[in-house]
């Protein structure tokens, strides 16, 4: 069984084509997507409009969750008045987890014990992200039932990790390399290259492989749609796969 993973796509639509194309080559036999889809400073209507297209098994992420509830974010801000009546009713619609692969595989955006905002592999306690110690990503695995694989997305950070024989798997983020937050303290996250990111997971008798994967796609045109909405740190994210020095 080879499993695609998507996630963080932020509306980046120009990320997301190149993403889909690549997966024709990989021919999964099921792809699913993490969260955070549309809220980004891009093509949120023409996004979704994509993805409802593909009918991939599909999660909520927070981004998802703010939409609905009226975040004010800058991303959600920009996305919420482009949506549809049609693309709410999706959105509204999506799980916040999925299981796949008999119960062997769970998705979820942020962790299984934290919701949708919980880093789960990362510590950011130094204001970049590191891995978590076991122990930590340990006690945010609680509620995956016998799953052996869990997906996790949020941090946009491609990892795997191997828990207590669980492997988890982030597989980066599609449309935004990197960002910077304030909680749960002030970080910032680079994936260190402006690539569109996904992974590809394949059952092998000896247990899951783990193919993370970066495809180059036109890096500018996404750099100047963020430029036009007036958010120049995402455009220079997009470009180099890092947050500009303050």
């Amino acid at each position: 069984m080879r499993i695609a993973v998507l996630s963080d796509v932020h509306g980046n639509r120009v990320a997301l084509e190149a993403v889909v194309e690549h997966l024709r080559r990989a021919n999964p036999d099921v792809v699913v997507n993490l969260g955070d889809l549309v809220s980004g400073p891009f093509d949120p209507a023409g996004c979704a409009d994509l993805l409802m297209s593909l009918g991939h098994e599909t999660i909520a992420g927070n981004h998802e969750r703010q939409l609905l509830e009226s975040g004010t974010g800058a991303s959600d801000a920009f996305a919420r008045p482009r949506l549809t009546e049609a693309h709410f009713k999706w959105i509204a619609g999506l799980p916040a987890t999925l299981t796949l692969a008999d119960g062997e595989v769970f998705a979820c955006h942020g962790s299984p014990a934290g919701g949708d905002l919980e880093y789960m592999l990362e510590d950011v306690r130094s204001g970049r992200a590191t891995l978590a110690p076991e122990d930590a990503i340990l006690g945010k695995l609680t509620g995956i039932g016998d799953a052996r694989v869990v997906l996790c997305g949020h941090t946009h950070i491609p990892r795997v990790a191997y828990v207590r024989d669980v492997l988890v798997v982030n597989p980066g983020s599609v449309g935004m390399p990197a960002y910077s937050d304030d909680m749960p303290v002030a970080h910032v996250i680079e994936s260190g290259a402006p690539h569109a990111r996904y992974a590809l997971l394949e059952k092998l008798s000896s247990g899951w492989s783990v193919d993370l994967r970066a495809v180059p796609y036109d890096f500018g045109l996404a750099a100047r749609q963020a430029e036009q909405a007036g958010r120049y740190e995402v455009s220079y994210s997009l470009r180099t796969g890092r947050m500009p020095a303050e």
